[in-house]
């Protein structure tokens, strides 16, 4: 595979590429001058795009938002709830993540007519909810709602069979779970946030309170990661718990509600090595799902042990050698644990750096990781490096999740409402508009020749709905399209 070669590839063909040659994939582009970027992003219309994304991938977004019960007095309305809740999908989209700042962006004729345009809904009045009356809405709304809304929007693109190269051996759906705290303070929250102590028995002794919750995301692209399930670790009791007994418990939860929601679904869970335990093997065998979690010795230290002895009379160690360094591979099938067969496979990587510059100029830096994972999906020499490959994907839930949300403009650790119910669907909203933002991201007809920053892309995208009238584009938005991800 030449260097500079122009290449392009599917998301299935991506993961049969050898290690050394993947950093090739990110390479092989040819650079676009600043010029010829600007000339690219001038024949799209993005507030069009947008609008054609929306009704291509998410036709059922609009139905469903304007079917969620309205729990407001139907005689004082001036906003359908289709308005209020469009509106602040959007501003996540649009990475503004203040509603108070939500409102002065939105404040213009042009966005005003867009959005209730958008929402195929004559205006009621020339104006957009103010972020206190959203706010009183989600305070009374009730969170189901939404989260059946996620399920829909799920199992349309699902059925869309526009992802089907990112099944686990072309059957499974990867779904990574994992939970974040939210929001953190000294001061006294409601009954449902949880509270820990930190420096017990010292001077520096403080209690602090906080929200968690447990998410699990669908993989459906190398740069698609979508909610499907959320469950909210409450502390009912009102008592203190520690983190891993309350994320454990409140997997138990989640994962029956996802049976409940997609009870056909062929599924391999990911996750840490808190769900390295008989509850989980055995819940996954009892819903006919498939799982990979991460592995630590201190975990079940059995197995680790049962590992050890076996491995050298398997002898399936595998090295590789890279560009970079080296990498290998090991595993160990039908290890017994308390009735569960369990594979163990293993992968290391040993990688060499030299110092250019500085005091250790010259100086030659090794670096060793190792990574254990249990599964009980079959595991064999020509299979362990996809395997491991979607193992390793586990921090996807991190990097494109969480850390996405919580830096690059959706605020997820703002406290959006001092009401718990709020505070729920304010992030059910978030997933949604986080769920949108990913397709538009990864368009590759309007993405391909341009290398700006998230941030930068966001912005331009606001910019262009604040001034380009959709009406003047109606008949262009409702045409058929074809979307293909980068």
């Amino acid at each position: 595979m030449g260097k500079y070669e122009i290449i392009e590839l599917t998301t299935k063909l991506f993961f049969r590429i050898p290690i050394k040659e993947r950093r090739f994939y990110n390479e092989a582009r040819i650079k676009i001058r600043r010029k010829e970027a600007r000339e690219h992003l001038e024949q799209f219309y993005l507030a069009c795009e947008l609008a054609k994304l929306i009704r291509h991938c998410f036709p059922e977004l609009l139905p469903l938002l304007k079917q969620v019960p309205d729990p407001r007095h139907q005689s004082y309305i001036t906003y359908p709830g289709v308005i209020l809740l469009m509106t602040r999908i959007l501003s996540h989209l649009f990475y503004i993540n203040s509603m108070r700042k939500a409102s002065e962006e939105f404040n213009s004729e042009i966005m005003i007519k867009n959005i209730w345009l958008l929402c195929k809904e004559e205006p009621a009045v020339d104006e957009l909810p103010y972020w206190e009356t959203i706010n009183r809405y989600l305070e009374r709304l009730e969170p189901e709602n939404l989260q059946e809304v996620i399920h829909c929007l799920c199992r349309r693109l699902l059925r869309s069979r526009a992802f089907e190269d990112m099944r686990i051996r072309g059957k499974y759906w990867q779904v990574i779970i994992d939970g974040t705290q939210l929001y953190r303070t000294q001061r006294e929250l409601d009954g449902k946030g949880l509270h820990r102590t930190h420096n017990r028995g010292t001077e520096k002794e403080y209690h602090e309170n906080y929200y968690y919750v447990l998410e699990a995301k669908l993989v459906l692209h190398r740069k698609i990661l979508i909610s499907i399930q959320t469950e909210f670790v409450d502390n009912e009791d009102g008592k203190e718990m520690g983190k891993q007994d309350c994320e454990r418990k409140a997997c138990w939860r989640l994962m029956e509600k996802l049976k409940k929601a997609f009870p056909r679904l062929p599924i391999c869970l990911c996750g840490d090595s808190l769900y390295a335990c008989e509850g989980f093997f055995g819940r996954c065998g009892r819903k006919n799902w498939r799982y990979i979690v991460r592995y630590k010795e201190g975990s079940i230290p059995s197995i680790a042990g049962e590992y050890r002895k076996l491995k050298r009379l398997e002898k399936n160690y595998q090295e590789r050698m890279g560009e970079t360094g080296k990498n290998w591979y090991d595993y160990v099938t039908d290890i017994d644990y308390k009735g569960y067969k369990v594979n163990l496979a293993e992968y290391g990587e040993s990688r060499e750096r030299v110092y250019k510059k500085g005091k250790k100029k010259g100086e030659i830096q090794t670096s060793r990781k190792e990574f254990w994972f249990l599964t009980d999906l079959p595991v064999t020499r020509k299979n362990i490096t996809d395997l491991i490959e979607r193992g390793r994907m586990r921090w996807k839930i991190e990097n494109e999740g969480f850390n996405a949300q919580k830096r690059h403009g959706y605020g997820l650790g703002h406290l959006y409402s001092k009401d718990y119910q709020g505070l729920r669907n304010h992030y059910y909203l978030l997933q949604v508009g986080h769920m949108i933002s990913q397709c538009m991201e990864a368009w590759e007809k309007i993405w391909k020749k341009v290398k700006q920053s998230l941030g930068q892309k966001h912005r331009r995208l606001l910019e262009c709905m604040k001034e380009t009238p959709l009406e003047e584009h109606k008949d262009g938005m409702e045409r058929k399209i074809q979307i293909r991800f980068i």
